[in-house]
């Protein structure tokens, strides 16, 4: 016993003008409708009518979709099989007498038929598709919404964007979900996996070696599909059944007495006779009669028969089935489940480039029942007979040549992703900026999206590579990104030109109903049953007003912008000063543990206490509500943590914020190595872990030895508006020419001590340039011996621990923010300048280095470099407009990337995850 799944993978890229006329690119669609899919649905039901049971895997591609729904489209092709006809009648009077008119006579007959079925469908084929899988006999789904090549896609929100989009597009045709979907080009990176399965796709598809290089090594190899993290199914292509049909030599479609692909009449015969047939009545196109069979190599062709080839068809149908029971057999051997067998095509094989192709498909459906050890299965019908399977890690992978990405990025096409990617991150930027557009900018950002989604159709790409109508590929890339850019760039001055956007939206109208929020991320949202998305049990050891370091801000802003998507969340955290112990803000409660439970002197036992009175604290609320998931922040609540989940059963998330190890460059002490411990333990209880920077993410993969795809990268955020002064301040305070402003602990790792260095080497050069160093920390004294060691004790100011309005005074104040850090989980402050308006010059270390993008927003120099340090400075003091610019991307970067809401609404999917196989009931039951 064994399983046969063939699977036709249906795309053609989005091509639709307002001529009255096909044009040139139209015609594929026209091709496809005539030679492909027409043909196959007539075979398949003609099947169905003969009482004949088969399955059939197909995948229909968003832009086909809409294509095929398009009226103005349908109208075209209708036109088209009209002059088609005609010109088949005309080669009907041609041929007679000829040994080509029984060729011609098969054309008019076929074109007789396609014609007909075409008109009752009224133009759309859509409904037939969904008339054959309603009835069980094919299993439909999709791709992304414009087949873009998600592996080269730099934006996360982007890549999701396709396949929700997709998915959308799929269901608003069909009436349901897709199952599956096939990524363009079977195209997977490490990572679109979490984003399939959150959006409810069961299964995939990708090449052979993308499965057969997995870790562990697949048990089965191709031939069973596997299960990659998170419960996404992936099949892999079977070579051997597909080569049959692919090898362009060897393979079924080039044999002999098959049909020519390569002699078409329209490249044969007067243009005066063929005129009104073509385009312009001149430009020499393929007109699908085709005359001569392959024949061999040679020049000299045979005439085509068709009756040949029908028999032909039948033999190599009964090749195919029968090379596939001895495969079986081999594979069953040592396999302890039926063997399954793969074979995916492109739709558009059979009946353009292999004429005979639906013939053959209809034969090894038909067939099939002659070999009742090989039984024809459809992906989830697999799936419910086999749902369990190996669970493995897949690396890169695509179906192009070389297995990667070469085909879609060579130095033929390279160039189009710097354009791709800009276009990616401003128009994400833009979607999350307009939360209440009004109706002309609402339409904008959606036909704005529309614009890069076009552009980023793999087939772009790929057609410039194969090099056949580039001018037509460049000319499309460069259109939508230029229509893009126009339109945001219209948003942003707050003028659109509405002639010109009506235009757009009516040649490029892929998906009307599209809503530009899709590409700007979306909370899961309210599940309906009247009470909060999600109930959350925080846990940090500070919280406002009383802040020790950057943590009491972060999980301040943090509770309170998941509150404004609607999530509650509870605060366990210390006493402080005269703050109620409960106090309620909206949906943000703070419980804070009560000062009398907190005697001890030494801080390890007072944390011990503190871990305690929260563990009360957390058995009460636990009575009162139900909660879907403990955060907690850090090790220093670890003892609680774990406590509670421990009694509660919930899952648990984890955001470190920075390492015990990376703090000091190693573990030198018992203290060290304990917190060191801590740490590990509560990342491995853990269901996934927050770091702020991708540098935290790896350290903290590496020092607490668990998978980098548990840990989840969120950047820290600022609020704008509380590092900018009011504007009765903003008059009294004016920036001081050669002013450098630091901020932070003053401990070794922050790196004040550099700063001190490149002051020395800048004062020369710059008579008015001083530094004020603002903070507090055991390294005080140090950098004060430092300073007079390198004599600028006249230009630097040791200004002590500031509030935050101490805070925006100075930077406010401030020519030029450094922050030359030896090590930096995130560099938080750092944000804070790019925020107040302020350049910035920071360390290249750390999460640090990636908030500044060197020379765009930001100057980056190697950590501990005094010398290039004080040269970037230097820069920044002398170049005005340089300094400006920096400002101005800065504080752009700053509202778009650091916004805390974008930061909530990114951790609310997190929360999503953790909570996993629970998330059908969140919320239901809450007090």
């Amino acid at each position: 016993m064994a399983y046969l799944m063939l699977v036709l993978h249906s795309h053609l890229p989005f091509v639709r003008t307002l001529e009255p006329g096909l044009s040139l690119e139209e015609r594929w669609l026209y091709e496809a409708v005539r030679e492909c899919y027409i043909p196959l649905l007539m075979q398949l039901e003609e099947l169905v009518a003969s009482g004949k049971k088969f399955r059939l895997a197909v995948s229909l591609s968003p832009p086909l979709l809409a294509m095929l729904s398009d009226e103005l489209l349908q109208s075209k092709i209708a036109r088209m099989l009209e002059k088609s006809l005609d010109l088949a009648r005309m080669e009907c009077q041609r041929t007679k007498n000829t040994e080509f008119y029984p060729v011609a006579s098969m054309y008019l007959q076929q074109l007789t038929e396609i014609r007909r079925y075409f008109l009752f469908c009224d133009g759309n084929l859509l409904p037939a598709f969904k008339r054959l899988a309603e009835l069980g006999y094919l299993e439909l789904f999709t791709s992304c919404a414009t087949h873009g090549f998600l592996p080269l896609m730099k934006s996360r929100e982007v890549q999701r964007a396709q396949v929700r989009i997709g998915l959308k597009e799929f269901a608003r045709h069909f009436g349901r979900p897709a199952a599956g979907i096939w990524l363009p080009e079977c195209g997977y990176l490490p990572g679109l996996e979490t984003i399939l399965r959150e959006e409810g796709v069961n299964y995939t598809f990708v090449d052979t070696h993308g499965v057969l290089s997995s870790l562990p090594r697949p048990r089965y190899g191709i031939h069973a599909p596997v299960t990659l993290p998170g419960g996404l199914k992936v099949f892999g292509r079977d070579p051997d059944s597909t080569s049959q049909v692919w090898e362009r030599r060897g393979g079924f479609p080039g044999h002999p007495l098959y049909r020519e692909f390569y002699r078409d009449i329209g490249y044969e015969l007067d243009l005066d006779y063929l005129a009104p047939w073509l385009p312009g009545n001149r430009i020499r196109v393929d007109t699908g009669f085709k005359y001569h069979a392959i024949t061999g190599r040679g020049e000299e062709k045979e005439v085509y028969r068709p009756e040949l080839a029908r028999t032909l068809v039948k033999q190599h149908a009964r090749e195919f089935l029968q090379a596939r029971c001895k495969q079986a057999e081999r594979l069953a051997s040592y396999m302890e489940r039926p063997p399954l067998v793969v074979a995916p095509y492109d739709t558009e094989l059979f009946g353009h480039w292999w004429f005979e192709g639906p013939w053959w498909i209809r034969e090894v459906l038909e067939q099939a029942e002659q070999y009742p050890d090989l039984e024809l299965v459809t992906p989830s019908q697999y799936l419910s007979l086999h749902p369990e399977n190996q669970t493995v890690r897949m690396s890169a992978s695509s179906w192009g040549e070389g297995g990667y990405n070469y085909v879609w990025l060579n130095s033929s096409n390279d160039w189009i992703y710097r354009y791709q990617h800009r276009a990616e991150r401003r128009l994400v930027e833009t979607c999350r900026e307009y939360t209440s557009p009004a109706p002309q900018q609402w339409r904008a950002l959606n036909q704005a999206c529309r614009e890069l989604l076009l552009a980023q159709s793999s087939d772009w790409a790929f057609i410039m590579k194969q090099n056949t109508t580039v001018e037509y590929a460049t000319r499309r890339f460069r259109q939508h990104i230029d229509n893009l850019f126009c339109l945001l760039d219209q948003l942003d001055r707050g003028r659109l030109d509405e002639a010109w956007l009506d235009e757009l939206a009516k040649t490029n109208n892929i998906f009307p109903w599209l809503d530009y929020r899709l590409l700007g991320g979306e909370l899961a949202g309210n599940r309906g049953n009247g009470g909060p998305a999600l109930r959350v049990l925080m846990l940090s050891w500070e919280f406002p007003p009383r802040t020790v370091g950057g943590l009491a801000r972060h999980v301040h802003d943090l509770s309170r912008a998941l509150v404004e998507l609607g999530v509650e969340v509870h605060v366990l955290t210390c006493p402080a000063g005269r703050a109620p112990e409960c106090e309620q803000q909206g949906n943000l409660y703070i419980h804070r543990v009560a000062q009398h439970k907190l005697t001890a002197s030494d801080f390890m036992t007072w944390l011990g206490q503190l871990n305690r009175g929260m563990l009360e604290l957390a058995g009460v609320l636990t009575r009162k509500y139900r909660f879907d998931l403990v955060h907690a922040h850090d090790w220093l609540v670890k003892e609680a943590a774990a406590q509670i989940v421990a009694s509660s059963g919930l899952p648990l998330l984890v955001t470190i914020h920075a390492t015990e190890h990376g703090r000091n460059n190693g573990l030198h002490n018992d203290v060290q190595r304990y917190i060191h411990q801590q740490e590990r333990e509560l990342t491995h209880l853990a269901g996934r872990v927050i770091c702020c920077s991708a540098y935290m993410a790896t350290e903290v993969a590496e020092l607490f030895q668990i998978g980098r795809d548990r840990i989840e990268v969120i950047p820290n955020g600022v609020n704008v508006a509380s590092v900018q002064l009011d504007e009765k301040l903003r008059g009294e305070v004016e920036r001081v020419p050669g002013r450098l402003v630091f901020l932070g602990r003053l401990v070794p790792e922050k790196g004040a001590q550099v700063l001190i260095q490149a002051l020395a080497l800048l004062k020369s050069g710059f008579p008015h340039v001083h530094l004020l160093l603002a903070g507090r920390g055991p390294y005080e004294q140090a950098l004060k011996e430092l300073v007079t060691q390198c004599q600028v004790a006249d230009r630097v100011e040791f200004v002590g621990f500031v509030n935050d309005l101490g805070r925006n005074i100075l930077l406010a104040s401030a020519q030029v923010a450094v922050f030359p850090s030896l090590y930096e989980p995130f560099g938080i402050v750092a944000l804070e300048a790019m925020a107040a308006g302020v350049p910035v010059v920071i360390a290249d270390t750390g999460g640090l280095a990636e908030i500044v993008q060197h020379g765009v927003d930001g100057y980056k120099v190697p950590p501990g470099d005094a010398r290039l340090l004080a040269r970037y400075i230097g820069e920044l003091l002398n170049r005005s407009e340089l300094a400006e610019d920096f400002r101005f991307q800065a504080l752009k970067k700053v509202k778009y990337h650091y916004n805390w809401l974008q930061i909530a609404r990114q951790t609310c999917a997190v929360y999503e995850r953790v909570c996993g196989n629970r998330s059908g009931t969140l919320g239901v039951g809450h007090a």
